[in-house]
């Protein structure tokens, strides 16, 4: 059985948002809202870094990791902006990873740091 791993999110980085003034950004893994921790979503402006935090526990190395990035809407159903993909293989980092978005309309664009912890 091979050892599992645990990712640490640790910045989201918004480059472009995909609302007008901001975005109502929240994170999932798994089908489960991961960020923010404490709210429904946080209010994410262009060229903003946000901490994040977020240990990613029991990961199989060398196999797909994928987080979403999801714009919270309130009349509407919530917007999948798209999806941040790596690979964890051993310890170290911080490496950067962009969104890649849902589709070629989308305009949001994103980033996430992270790292993969001993």
């Amino acid at each position: 059985m091979s050892e599992k791993l645990t990712v640490r999110l640790k910045t989201l980085h918004c480059y472009q948002n995909d609302e007008e003034q901001f975005d109502d950004i929240f994170l999932k893994f798994n089908g489960k809202k991961v960020w923010p921790k404490d709210k429904k979503h946080e209010d994410v402006r262009i060229n903003t870094k946000h901490a994040l935090e977020v240990d990613l526990p029991d990961l199989t190395p060398n196999k797909e990791v994928a987080v979403e990035v999801w714009d919270h809407d309130v009349i509407s159903p919530n917007d999948l902006l798209g999806t941040a993909f790596f690979v964890p293989d051993k310890p170290g980092g911080p490496y950067t990873v962009d969104m890649r978005p849902i589709n070629d309309k989308e305009t949001a664009r994103y980033s996430i740091d992270w790292e993969i912890l001993k």
